[in-house]
């Protein structure tokens, strides 16, 4: 990864984790707390099905998200945060206060 430990190589292993355009708007709906697949589409319409999936399938492997898998007909799927992703709470509060202030600004 990085040859010498520096404040950048932390940065960029965040932003494996974290980037691309679905990753902390998903992250900030499941804040509110356990979601199903439908819910969670629903609540960000520009976000395809497929995509969402595949999100939540990196955020899973990345140890952020909890997918729970009920045995019933028809079958239910519920997503929730992992305790890391929680303590991802305050910055994502954060994210979101500051880009309220700066779309004020233009």
């Amino acid at each position: 990864m990085c040859r010498k430990e520096t404040s950048s190589c932390h940065i960029t292993n965040v932003m494996k984790i974290l980037g691309g355009k679905w990753k902390l708007p998903i992250l900030h709906r499941l804040m509110d707390g356990k979601m199903r697949f439908s819910a969670l589409s629903e609540l960000i319409p520009s976000l395809s099905r497929k995509v969402l999936s595949d999100q939540l399938k990196q955020l899973e492997k990345d140890g952020l998200v909890i997918r729970k898998k009920y045995s019933q007909i028809p079958p239910k799927v519920e997503y929730s945060l992992t305790n890391q992703a929680i303590k991802l709470k305050p910055i994502i509060e954060f994210l979101s206060v500051w880009n309220k202030e700066i779309s004020k600004t233009d």
